[in-house]
């Protein structure tokens, strides 16, 4: 994986858009000239997904398209239907995209409109990367597998200063040109116009300048009404031909849309003005009430980041805080009524079969609702085995409701964000809180069973001095002294980077890397002596990264476009820091901009503090390169919010005191609104999930399709969500973290069919077999099939201990085309079967190697010639150890290659069966 961010990887990066444009070119001209006969399939035609995915990928279900909640339909009948075809592409990793509530929010909203069909695409990993690039194969959607250049509008979340570069790696991959200006000016109906361009997010709604470059349109704020509204007007320009740039024209008078290229520099160089007549100087974000229902969305099959339900309960924060960008670009606040979110989590934990549930809000605690909600879903779930978690969470607000309800039968972490370590500091942001309230919320918390907390803190705020640094230090050891009278508190501490941003009243403020790097250390010596405490700290050179990006102009696109093409991508945060600094610094002495920067990330630290108010409210005046993007708070209140702070003055939040005339509430942006406290209910004790084993039924199923590119870890959780949603009477264990009593035979690789697997449920009330059968056959995905069921005894042998042997069957074929005479074969066989011993050498749990003869396991060995010739059959029948040790399919193939020498290929792999010992009467499954 490294060596895909070599300096070669700029060459094939670029010969990769080179390809791209000549395609591009080649429809174009293609266009006006009849041909005889399509030599090539339909620009809008499926991928041949199965050459592009298979096992050979890692984690191939990320592509699938096919969790649950994705609505069955005929694409092709849907594709050619469709007025406007969307696809929402989130660019990370599936693992994180698919867990984002936004974007299934979004999407599920989209599929319910009439006319209009919206799929999903994510960052492929690496591998599959390099394999597009290969094939020359444009990046596809995971639903429909069409490729990306023959949607209409694709749809990118930008979430993050330097997430700009993997949207410019997805653009790449699909072949589209990743600047809007290269583009072109076709009708919209021309197949060979690429589609619509647009970000949305919390960074394309602060300042969109740095990535203007890249897209036709930018989204301001929530999107749940004006991406309907942005379908309707595509559609009507696709059936009156418009041109791209004449539907841009109609997209910039739709409110909370920016058409970048319709805006230019005014007379003081910075300010951006409308190029065309009648399109609005600033541009209003848009906002939405939230929809809980639409959360319950989508089910992946693997793991996620966020493996769980995720509803939505208050958008929105007032609390006022002056570092918090989300603070200020989310307002008003929005409450969503308690009948509702009661219903979407209980609704959703039926519908989705999670375990978990997490209920999101920038605030949850300012949530008012949320001791009567959360003591009302625990009565209603009481004995559903599931937990309920928050994210980080206002401490003054903790109390013992909030404890009651969090976690469950398996307790998740608690997690405070107290920002800084001191009283001052603390009121120099509007953090609103104090120590005394930090203090009394942390013995809740240890009152109510906790011990292990994890607390976020900032350095760098402005005002901060050395004794707020180490004001961190003190609070930490202060807690744990006044905490210890209820047991030893441990903390896990998350030291952030202070970065100002756009919208906030310490966007003028500015912030030295080396300054930074100082005073982490400040707090590292400070912290050395404490036990129990462990710290996190965050790059600083990423700060100053974020920061100069963040803050920029239109002049960073040939920054992000050059720092990409050298290397700067997702697979390169973690794996290689450096060489993404690397690649960013030099992309920014590349673009004349290295100045800028260094005095950017020397800057003075607090500049601000040293003004007189006169010089401080002149300065403020001076004009930003985001001055056209209207948030709804005005920009003379931020700089008077600046005032305040230097004095550190609070401002109470003005969802619960008085208007703070931040310019927000009105008829376009809406007001707060808070949905006062309902009555507590009564708590009813918490129950165990029944484990009661009164019957234990066996299942034999099979595994085909698409399913096979699940790896066993994910057939475990499919089918523990599906027996949840079933509502069969599971049986669970007892402990700290209960478990539904299920047990599977031997694993099967990724990428292997199953024909005649097993199963074993245990269940706590005794069922008819074939009732059980059918209740959860109903909520398997399609290649799952239960084929039998029977009852055997509850105490009888565990499954594992009943599987005897295996039978598989493995199509080999000789690497990169070469040929292996038949009798080659047969006389490679003859030997394996011939030798006394076929050792086997490979390492331990620990690393050690080791060496263990395979050839006591087979049974039987026969080979079959397949067509089309050069593929090899191999029937294999093997004995299974009672620990589960049998031959595996990888080292037939290894054995085979060393006989014939030459690599293989494993090309098809099916387990025909598992024999059990009870059931030895029961016929193989045929291959």
């Amino acid at each position: 994986m490294a060596s895909a961010r070599d300096g070669p990887a700029v060459v094939q990066r670029g010969a990769a858009y080179d390809r791209s444009s000549a395609a591009r070119a080649a429809l174009t001209s293609a266009a006006s000239v009849p041909l005889a006969a399509p030599t090539a399939p339909p620009l809008d035609a499926p991928v041949d997904f199965a050459a592009l995915v298979d096992r050979t990928i890692a984690k191939p279900g990320r592509y699938l398209g096919n969790e649950l909640g994705v609505q069955p339909r005929d694409w092709d009948a849907a594709w050619a239907k469709a007025g406007v075809r969307w696809a929402l592409t989130y660019p990370e990793i599936y693992e994180v995209g698919s867990s984002n509530t936004g974007h299934i929010i979004l999407y599920s909203i989209l599929n319910s409109l009439p006319g209009q069909i919206c799929d999903r695409s994510y960052l492929p990993g690496p591998d599959l990367a390099e394999r597009l690039r290969q094939r020359d194969q444009p990046l596809f959607a995971v639903e429909s597998r069409r490729p990306l250049p023959a949607f209409d509008i694709l749809g990118f979340s930008l979430s993050y200063e330097l997430g700009a570069t993997n949207i410019l790696a997805m653009l790449e991959l699909a072949q589209i040109p990743i600047r809007a200006t290269d583009r072109g000016d076709r009708p919209l109906t021309d197949p060979a116009s690429p589609p619509l361009i647009f970000a949305g997010g919390p960074t394309a709604t602060s300042n969109p300048e740095p990535f203007a470059a890249f897209f036709d349109f930018v989204v301001l704020g929530d999107g749940e009404e004006v991406l309907p509204e942005i379908g309707l007007v595509v559609a009507e320009a696709k059936a009156a031909g418009l041109s791209r740039r004449a539907l841009l024209i109609d997209l910039a008078q739709v409110p909370g849309v920016y058409v970048p290229s319709l805006y230019g520099p005014g007379a003081d160089g910075v300010t951006l003005v409308p190029l065309v007549p009648g399109i609005p100087a600033r541009v209003l974000r848009r906002t939405a009430t939230p929809m809980p229902h639409y959360a319950m969305g989508l089910v992946p099959h693997i793991e996620t980041v966020h493996d769980r339900l995720t509803v939505e309960i208050r958008r929105g924060c007032t609390r006022g805080c002056r570092f918090c960008q989300p603070g200020m670009l989310t307002r008003p606040a929005r409450d969503v009524e308690p009948e509702a979110v009661i219903e979407a989590i209980e609704t959703g934990m039926e519908r989705t079969g999670y375990s978990d549930f997490s209920l999101l809000s920038l605030s949850c605690s300012d949530y008012l609702a949320l001791p009567a909600v959360g003591v009302e879903l625990r009565n209603r779930l009481a004995d559903k085995n599931v937990s309920l978690t928050l994210p980080s969470q206002r401490v003054d607000r903790f109390d013992s409701n909030i404890a009651h309800i969090l976690g469950g039968t398996r307790r998740a972490g608690l997690t405070f964000a107290p920002e800084a370590g001191t009283q001052r500091l603390r009121d120099i942001v509007n953090k609103g809180l104090t120590d005394a309230e930090l203090l009394r919320g942390i013995r809740t918390a240890m009152e109510n069973g906790y011990r292990k907390i994890k607390l976020y803190f900032m350095i760098g705020l402005p005002g901060e001095t050395d004794a707020d640094v180490l004001g961190i230090a003190d609070t930490c050891r202060g807690l744990q002294q006044q905490c210890r009278d209820l047991g030893r508190l441990e903390l896990n501490l998350t030291i952030s980077n202070f970065t100002p941003k756009p919208h906030t009243p310490f966007q003028w403020h500015s912030v030295s890397t080396a300054e930074f790097a100082r005073r982490q250390q400040l707090l590292r010596d400070a912290l050395r002596p404490l036990r129990g405490i462990k710290t996190n700290t965050t790059d600083v050179r990423l700060s100053a990264m974020e920061d100069f990006v963040g803050r920029g102009d239109r002049r960073l696109a040939p920054v992000i476009e050059a720092a990409w093409r050298a290397g700067a991508g997702l697979d390169a945060w973690f794996e290689a820091a450096e060489r993404t600094y690397s690649a960013w610094t030099g992309a920014i002495e590349a673009a004349g901009l290295g100045g800028r920067y260094r005095e950017l990330e020397l800057g003075e630290w607090s500049a601000a503090e040293g003004m007189d108010p006169a010089d401080l409210e002149a300065f403020c005046r001076q004009p930003l390169p985001w001055d056209h993007i209207d948030s709804g708070v005005d920009k003379a209140w931020l700089a008077d919010d600046l005032q305040r702070a230097l004095a550190a003055a609070v401002v109470p939040d003005c969802s619960f005191d008085g208007c703070s005339s931040c310019g927000v509430c009105g008829p376009e942006l809406g007001h707060n609104v808070v949905v006062p406290p309902p009555p507590i209910p009564l708590q009813s004790p918490q129950r165990a999930p029944a484990s009661e084993r009164l019957q234990r039924l066996r299942f034999r199923f099979s595994k085909t399709g698409s399913l096979v590119l699940l790896s066993h870890l994910d057939l475990v959780r499919l089918m523990e969500r599906a027996l949840r949603r079933s509502g069969l009477p599971v049986s669970f264990t007892g402990g700290f973290h209960p478990l539904p009593r299920v047990q599977f035979g031997l694993a099967l690789p990724l990428g292997a069919e199953a024909e005649g697997e097993w199963m074993d449920v245990e269940l706590a009330r005794p069922l008819t077999a074939e009732a059980a059968r059918a209740a959860l056959q109903e909520q398997l995905p399609e290649g799952f099939q239960l084929q039998t069921v029977a009852e055997v005894p509850v105490a009888g042998l565990s499954l594992s201990q009943e599987i005897v042997a295996s039978h598989w069957l493995l199509v080999l074929q000789p690497s990169e085309g070469r040929v292996v005479p038949l009798e080659a074969w047969r006389d490679a066989a003859a030997a394996l079967l011939g030798a006394a011993s076929w050792i086997w050498e490979d390492t331990d749990k620990k690393g050690r190697p080791r060496q263990r003869d395979c050839r006591p396991f087979l049974q039987q060995l026969q080979l079959n010639p397949t067509d089309p010739p050069g593929q090899m059959e191999l029937h294999v029948q093997a004995l299974v150890d009672p620990t589960g040790r049998s031959l595996r399919p990888e080292q037939l193939q290894q054995w085979f290659a060393e006989q014939l020498q030459v690599p293989l290929d494993l090309v098809r792999l099916r387990r025909c069966s598992l024999q059990l010992a009870s059931a030895e009467s029961l016929p193989n499954q045929p291959c």
